[in-house]
């Protein structure tokens, strides 16, 4: 039933709790979670855009260090393996010279990293008693490897080509022959001196080197100065 009075608009009540200090119960807006979930996903793009920059600059300073010279691994490409020393095309080019009355024998070494073994000798040459395959132009331990018969060689000289970069750096191109001590199997063909020398065979086979070794007995005057001649003469010659 009504009173004759007009009763107070929602204004009115509002006005009255802020002037009575009373808390007011208000609606809540139609579209407030919308706006809240709005609010979520623009701050969540803040925060990831704000994570990105600095891993990008990260990425930046320390990738180009971690990858390889390729740019695609962290593991450095193996250094290419040099070229293998064609060895027995260098023995074709080896130079010996050889006195009258000197013989000459090729042995095959069959040894890796070695070319075949040059013998000369002031005695006739023959082919060694067993075949030897590791034999090497330093290698005096076995006379039955060696291609003479009897037991006065008068001299026994081996040349051979070896791949040996190490040696090959330490080598000159003109190396003086040096006398060594007389090896046991040296001294039991009558060997009483024994020469070795070791020598580059040039620029442009850098990893090669040439070994000589002799062994000497009793020999005339001319016969030893031949000796001498033809270990400082003996090189690789250059490719022609």
């Amino acid at each position: 039933m009504s009173t004759g009075k007009d009763e107070p608009g929602p204004e009115v009540e509002l006005l009255r709790a802020v002037l009575l200090d009373q808390p007011v119960d208000l609606a809540a807006p139609p579209d407030r979670m919308t706006t809240v979930a709005n609010r979520f996903r623009r701050t969540r793009r803040l925060r990831v855009a704000a994570t990105a920059v600095p891993m990008a600059l990260l990425a930046a300073v320390f990738l180009p260090h971690q990858l390889g010279p390729d740019r695609t691994t962290g593991v450095a490409a193996p250094p290419a393996s040099p070229p293998r020393t064609d060895l027995q095309s260098l023995y074709g080019r080896l130079e010996v010279p050889v006195p009258p009355q000197w013989s000459r024998l090729t042995v095959p070494s069959q040894r890796d990293g070695t070319s075949s073994v040059a013998f000369l000798s002031t005695h006739a040459l023959s082919t060694p008693e067993k075949a030897c395959p590791g034999f090497q132009a330093g290698d005096w331990t076995d006379p039955a490897c060696l291609p003479v018969s009897g037991r006065d060689l008068g001299a026994l000289l081996a040349f051979q080509i070896e791949d040996d970069p190490a040696a090959a750096v330490k080598a000159g191109r003109h190396t003086a022959a040096q006398p060594i001590e007389v090896s046991p199997v040296c001294r039991s063909l009558s060997g009483t001196k024994m020469y070795k020398v070791q020598r580059s065979a040039g620029p442009q086979d850098p990893n090669a080197v040439l070994n000589a070794m002799a062994c000497v007995g009793e020999l005339t005057p001319q016969a030893h100065s031949q000796l001498l001649t033809i270990l400082d003469k003996a090189f690789v010659a250059s490719p022609s």
